[in-house]
């Protein structure tokens, strides 16, 4: 159970850097692992923690060897650049809430260059604090805010704006937990709730809440940002 043990120590990282370390991971040890058993320790995974494109590289795997990553990597790179690059239109002038830590959100602040960006720490585990420094690197202003505060400061913004661990068939979203409470507060002050992901984000599980992850419902949800040209062929 070596891959599952190296996913489970991935405690801080959203869904997109979990990928990129676990194919990482994948790479380098290709010689000693088998796709097969791979394939099925992702799904053991995602049985506790939902992620679409791990359950999608799961498939790819139960299919292809461990040699032919690269493809199912470019794949997703190629579908993220342009989600992020189409993405990245709403959001330069705006001034953004948002919360937790994402290497997709990241990279749609690193392209719209926006004026400010809030993000609520994000407890339990803090993440939030995390994207602030990596922001902060790339010469943005952000500033972390405290969860209990959200209320105060979604009125201060344009926007917010999360990213997603899974959409489901119905454009439920599974994210950090905290999540459906900006989302409720967001639609109580008239303020757009945005999602951005990639099509490697959608998936057909029924969703449910998990200790550190819930379920936002559609209907809180001004609209679901992704790539433009879809499809998730590899």
């Amino acid at each position: 159970m070596e891959v599952l043990s190296f996913l489970k120590e991935l405690n801080t990282e959203g869904s997109q850097e979990v990928l990129e370390k676990l194919l990482k991971f994948l790479k380098d040890h290709s010689e000693r692992l088998d796709s097969g058993e791979v394939s099925k320790e992702i799904g053991i995974f995602c049985e506790e923690k939902p992620m679409a494109v791990l359950e999608k590289l799961a498939f790819f795997l139960e299919n292809h060897s461990l040699k032919e990553l690269e493809k199912f990597e470019r794949a997703v790179e190629k579908s993220f650049a342009r989600t992020t690059d189409y993405a990245s239109n709403f959001f330069k002038n705006k001034k953004i809430l948002t919360l937790s830590n994402s290497k997709t959100l990241l990279e749609v602040f690193r392209k719209a260059r926006p004026p400010m960006v809030f993000v609520l720490e994000s407890h339990p585990g803090g993440e939030g604090k995390i994207l602030v420094e990596s922001l902060r690197k790339i010469h943005l202003r952000a500033e972390p805010v405290e969860d209990l505060l959200a209320y105060r400061i979604l009125r201060m913004v344009d926007v917010c704006l999360t990213g997603a661990d899974y959409v489901d068939e119905s454009g439920n979203v599974l994210n950090k937990v905290g999540t459906t409470t900006v989302a409720i507060l967001s639609k109580e002050l008239r303020k757009p709730f945005f999602v951005v992901a990639d099509p490697f984000k959608f998936g057909s599980k029924k969703l449910k809440d998990t200790n550190l992850f819930e379920v936002v419902p559609s209907e809180l949800i001004t609209a679901i940002i992704t790539d433009p040209e879809g499809g998730t062929l590899c």
